[in-house]
């Protein structure tokens, strides 16, 4: 309970107007949306790139306190996501959780055939999991997504046991290295310039969200050595990864690129069509503590 509370109160301050108003600099790839419609596309790249962040930070906290993975770790990193996400009991992560399970659907539609050998569940199953935890913790208040993605209600009403189960263990696992001293981790958060021009409006709107500062506030309760470094940069690819070798958290301005495109399409009834679908780097650019680069045909991770 020390641990759920310490990290409610950590993401609530950070979250607190991290979401910028509107994105006007991004016009040429908003142009004939509304106000309320461009509201709505910046808010959906913000809460996709910040699931894919708490991946990452799984994959960052499986690997600095080398934690047991039974399974796959991307699944892992992706359950501990959303627990993460719902352990906050806010309507704004619960909005950050539905917009990651449309976003996933996004990324499915824009994949083509996937690739069944790869590390990642496909990207329908990514969000299937994620519902059922959504589900697991609170029927009532996710039962719409369960709608949206077709879940039968005998599945729901297995993923009640299945959330308790992922719940129980991921925070006792973590509880041990919860800082009881008060102080918080040292860790370096920088916002890097892009070189390519087209990207410098997205950039911007990652900066001024506080992405990575929200990812701060969170990690810095952990007992991490100095020396982590979150990274927001220009990667030439729509990606996100954490780097064991490096101790180092990179978001790629062109995911955010990538999500913010993709509902744009989608709202304007393209939905399916966004040509380039995210590399799915969720993990270390060497060794395999995290992997992604190159992972799912649709979203990153």
């Amino acid at each position: 309970m020390r641990f759920v509370l310490a990290l409610a109160a950590c993401l609530a301050l950070a979250f607190a107007g991290a979401v910028p108003a509107r994105a006007d600099d991004m016009k040429q790839d908003m142009d004939s949306l509304s106000d309320a419609q461009v509201d709505a596309v910046v808010e959906f790249t913000f809460d996709n790139a910040l699931f894919f962040l708490f991946h990452e930070m799984g994959h960052m906290l499986i690997s600095e306190f080398d934690l047991p993975v039974l399974g796959r770790e991307e699944d892992a990193a992706d359950m501990l996501s959303t627990l993460i996400l719902l352990e906050m009991d806010d309507p704004m992560f619960d909005k950050a959780l539905v917009d990651s399970v449309e976003g996933w659907q996004l990324s499915s539609a824009a994949g083509g055939d996937p690739d069944l050998w790869d590390t990642h569940s496909l990207d329908q199953q990514r969000a299937y999991n994620m519902v059922c935890m959504m589900v697991g913790k609170d029927a009532k208040r996710f039962r719409e997504a369960a709608q949206d993605v077709g879940m039968p209600e005998d599945r729901r009403e297995e993923c009640a046991d299945e959330y308790g189960k992922a719940h129980d263990s991921w925070f006792k696992l973590l509880d041990s290295h919860v800082r009881r001293d008060g102080k918080e981790s040292s860790i370096k958060v920088r916002y890097l310039d892009p070189k390519s021009h087209d990207l410098a409006d997205y950039a911007e709107m990652v900066k001024l969200s506080g992405l990575l500062d929200i990812v701060q506030k969170v990690v810095a309760i952990y007992r991490l050595d100095d020396g982590i470094k979150l990274t927001a940069d220009e990667c030439g690819e729509a990606n996100s990864y954490w780097s064991p070798a490096d101790r180092e958290l990179t978001f790629c301005y062109e995911l955010s690129r990538w999500y913010l495109q993709a509902k744009v399409e989608a709202l304007s009834g393209n939905g399916g069509q966004h040509s380039a679908a995210v590399d799915d780097g969720g993990g270390d650019t060497g060794g395999d503590t995290g992997g992604d680069t190159g992972g799912d045909t649709g979203g990153s991770e």
